[in-house]
């Protein structure tokens, strides 16, 4: 096998992982199993680096997957399911941390500011109470929690609960 092919078969299995569905972690592993262990795969050894680069995908699309939600602009979009989805998300990426020590502060801080955003904008709408939020306040104020908000960091968010 060149390096060439090599590269490539790294490549589409970097691709697979980060345009994965809802469970990258899943995905990571398909392509580790793929690569070394698989009847029909390549049993390639893999490095530290080409590991931690397939790692690097399935953070990125944890990202994506727990921000997607946050957006509101996604709002009434057909793949929206609201902030219940990005909270399931959340606990799968913070799982996912806990097993291979991705880095976990950047993704935490920027979850949290579009969590502020997201709620700024519903609160902005003034239609109370929200049509947007498919969880309750508790598990609201769970999660910002755990994205290292303070209930102080969220004004006004029991204006969007009935």
């Amino acid at each position: 096998m060149t390096s060439t092919d090599r590269q490539d078969l790294l490549d589409n299995e970097w691709h697979i992982v980060r345009d994965s569905g809802e469970i990258p972690e899943v995905a990571y592993h398909s392509s580790l199993y793929y690569l070394t262990q698989d009847d029909n795969g390549p049993h390639l050894q893999l490095s530290d680096e080409e590991i931690d680069r397939l790692l690097a995908a399935a953070r990125a699309r944890y990202r994506d997957i727990i921000l997607r939600d946050m957006i509101p602009v996604n709002r009434g979009k057909p793949f929206y399911r609201g902030l219940k989805r990005s909270m399931e998300n959340w606990r799968r990426f913070t799982v996912f941390h806990q097993r291979y020590k991705v880095e976990y502060l950047s993704l935490q801080r920027e979850a949290a500011d579009a969590l502020q955003t997201f709620l700024a904008a519903e609160i902005a709408c003034g239609t109370f109470p929200s049509v947007w939020l498919n969880c309750s306040l508790q598990e609201l104020l769970s999660f910002a929690h755990e994205l290292g908000l303070l209930n102080h960091d969220l004004p006004e968010i029991k204006r969007l609960f009935p």
